[in-house]
Order: structure tokens, then C-alpha cells, then sequence
């Protein structure tokens, strides 16, 4: 979710610099193969499914831990064995590069899983007083375009990294390049929020203000690369809780329920849906001198797939588990720091937009849609990150 404190990151960047950990050699951002070749799937006779994980992986830099250790590399060796094989698509937030060959390690792996394609954050240097945004982007389809989009320097600690978002043009079908269907794909990490949250903070402002850059990013994205009926999927950590935190029977059940208690949407998760979806926010809602309402020139009607799925905001950070005397625990205590035990932060999303039927007749459908908490069992750490992961799955077929 974000790093523990500044002078945690400070000391990996000039301690893990000192340690001379950048000989490795990076790849390019993107790479793309010839795209005269036929992909393995003819959408107009056969169909296709698009298997797509987003997943804040909390691969933080070297010196970096919340408690006893992050398990860093033993998670790195986790995710590629048992996580990457069972997706075409996999998004993930927090695989920082900086001082680490950690990615590197990660995309040559990939390649050998059948990933052939991917786009990063890109590499930053000591000299930029800042550490890449750690997003990445790996596919089995192909990747025909890409952006990145850098967002305002962030607040506290979330300075340090330079957040953003990556998009990724990807192909779905076969035969020529021309008869494809194409899915654009987002995947961001925005501004974190550290203790208590209150809409008025300023760091929610700035939250807010990352996404209305992100809109902004899709106004000028999207119709340069999207033709009509294509659907478009922003994933990612957007740090943003919609769960409202209202118990429903205090008196009766003092704890939080993941399901009864998470129907009502917070009022940022709120503004972060009219943000994106270009309708702007009521100023006031950040405090009574914001001027800011973050409207967009166009909309996008984004709805959130999980939401729609489950009837409620479900928890991807900081669960809990209930014992059979009704006493609450952390569900993770490996990875989550102290504070974040038990928060009930439902902040890692899938974001759908319109699919329609393309110009060849093909038919886009976001067919499943949810929570994967990725647990690690007979390893010393619970899961595969402090987050949990969101897994989706869109289908392609002739109209």
C-alpha cells in the first residue's frame, strides 16, 4: 500500500546504490513482436477468453520491511511459479525496479511462461532523487501501443515514487492484424492515505487530483487507439476506500462484516467514480475552500465490476478472521503492518467501460469478476502480498 516511512526509502535509495546493484541490464520498456504472425485463436470461428490479474505485489525496494522480513524474493519465486501460469494478463502495482534486480528477474521468467509482452514504469536513477512507479503490465496477447502518464508528485512518503498510470493496447485474435479486437488496459497506483482518512485531508485531494490526471489521460488516449465497441479496463491499487465503515448492528455484532456492512459506499469511492467518469465532484466535499470539481470534457461510464458482482465493496486489504468465540483477528500478520491490521480497505479495483460490438462483429464480455486473497500455503508468509488480488475474465466471441 506504501512504504513505511521516508527515511525507510531514503536509506534504500543511497544504501542500496552504495551496494552498486545496477549492473544489471534493464530491457526496454515494451516489447513487441512481429505482428504479421498469426495469434494462436481465430475470434470469428473459435471465441476467446482473456484471463487478467491485478495485483499490488508490495515488492518494495531492498532495505524496506514492515516487520520481521517482506519475503521478497521468496514471494518473487511464489508469484512465477504458481500465480503467473494461471493468467494471459497480469497487472501489477508496487514491483519496484529501483535498486532491485527483483524485475528483471520477474520479466525474463515471464518470458519463459509464454508472456511475451509487456510495458513498465520506467527506470529512474539516484540523480532523479526518485524511484520508479513500479507498475507493470505482462501479456500472452500482443501489445501494439503503449503511454505512461506520470502523476503530480505525491505527498509524505508517496513522494518518493514517481506514481502513475501504464497503458497497453493489447490484440486479441488471429489471422491478420487489421481483423483484431483490441482491449485497453490501465493499471495505476495513486496516493496513499496513512492512519485515520478524512475526505477533507489533503492527501485525499491529491488522490483525487491523481485521478482526475488519470481521466485526462484517458481523453487523450482512448481516441487515438480505441476504435468503437472496444472495452476499456482500468486496474489497479487507487488507494481509494469505498467501504463506508458503518456497522449495521453495533449492538449485536460489534465488528465490522465484510458483507452486511459493506453495501454503503464511502464518499470518496463516490468522488473516485464521478472523477474517472468525467461528471466532477461537488467542490465542497474536500472542505468549504476547495474550488477544484475535477470535471471532465468527456464520460466514461466505468462501473465497478466488483460492486456489480457481489452487491457490496469487498475487502482487498487488511481482512480479518472471526474465531468460533466470536473473538476478531488479522487474517495477515506476516506482511501488514500493525496499524493496518484490521483496517477492512476494500482499494484494489476493476474498472469496465462499454464493450459494444466492434466493426468485425465482435462481442467483448466481462464475464467474471473477483476477489483472489492469492494464500500461500506451507510457506512462511500467509499470502502472496499485503493486498489481496482482484482476478478477471473477459470473453470474445462473433456477435
Amino acid at each position: 500500500m506504501y512504504f513505511t516511512s521516508i527515511l525507510a526509502v531514503l536509506l534504500s535509495i543511497f544504501g542500496a546504490y552504495n551496494l552498486n546493484v545496477f549492473h544489471v541490464q534493464q530491457p526496454s520498456s515494451i516489447t513487441i513482436a512481429d505482428m504479421t504472425t498469426e495469434t494462436p485463436m481465430n475470434l470469428a470461428k473459435d471465441g476467446h477468453k482473456m484471463r487478467i490479474l491485478t495485483q499490488n505485489i508490495f515488492m518494495r525496494p531492498p532495505l524496506i520491511k514492515n516487520n520481521k522480513s517482506d519475503w521478497k524474493d521468496a514471494r518473487l519465486d511464489y508469484l512465477i511459479e504458481h500465480i503467473l501460469p494461471k493468467y494471459d494478463v497480469v497487472c501489477l502495482q508496487e514491483m519496484f525496479e529501483f535498486a532491485s534486480s527483483r524485475r528483471s528477474r520477474l520479466l525474463a521468467a515471464a518470458e519463459k511462461l509464454g508472456f511475451g509482452y509487456y510495458v513498465v514504469s520506467k527506470r529512474q536513477f539516484i540523480w532523479n532523487i526518485a524511484i520508479d512507479g513500479g507498475l507493470a503490465i505482462l501479456s500472452r496477447f500482443p501489445i501494439v501501443a503503449t503511454d505512461t502518464l506520470v502523476y503530480q508528485r505525491g505527498m509524505g512518503p508517496d513522494w518518493i515514487p514517481k506514481k502513475g498510470v501504464i497503458y497497453a493496447k493489447i490484440a486479441v485474435g488471429g489471422g491478420k492484424l487489421e481483423e483484431n479486437t483490441h482491449v485497453h488496459l490501465f493499471t495505476t497506483h495513486t496516493q496513499a492515505s496513512y492512519g485515520e482518512v478524512v475526505i477533507t485531508q489533503p492527501d485525499v485531494k491529491r488522490r483525487l487530483a491523481q485521478l482526475y490526471e488519470f481521466h485526462n489521460f484517458l481523453e487523450r488516449v482512448l481516441p487515438i487507439h480505441r476504435a468503437a465497441g472496444e472495452p476499456v479496463v482500468l486496474t489497479g491499487d487507487f488507494n481509494v476506500d469505498s467501504r463506508a465503515h458503518k456497522l449495521s448492528d453495533p449492538e449485536r455484532i460489534p465488528y465490522e462484516r465484510e458483507v452486511e456492512d459493506g453495501v454503503e459506499t464511502s464518499d470518496e469511492g463516490n468522488a473516485m467514480m464521478a472523477v474517472l467518469q468525467g461528471h466532477g465532484i461537488e467542490p465542497k466535499l474536500l472542505g468549504p475552500d476547495n474550488e477544484d470539481a475535477f470535471k471532465g470534457k468527456d464520460i466514461f461510464e466505468f462501473h465497478d465490476a466488483l460492486v456489480e458482482r457481489y452487491g457490496y465493496h469487498p475487502v482487498t486489504f487488511g481482512n480479518i478472521v472471526v474465531d468460533k468465540d466470536g473473538v476478531v483477528h488479522p487474517r495477515e500478520t506476516v506482511l501488514t503492518t500493525k496499524q493496518d491490521n484490521m483496517v477492512m480497505h476494500s482499494i484494489d479495483y476493476v474498472l469496465w467501460h462499454n464493450p459494444g460490438t466492434n466493426k468485425h462483429s465482435i462481442v467483448a464480455k466481462l464475464e467474471e469478476v473477483g476477489v483472489t486473497p492469492n494464500f500461500t500455503p506451507g510457506e512462511p508468509f500467509t499470502q502472496i502480498s499485503d493486498h489481496y488480488g482482484v482476478a478477471a475474465e473477459i470473453s470474445f466471441s462473433k456477435a
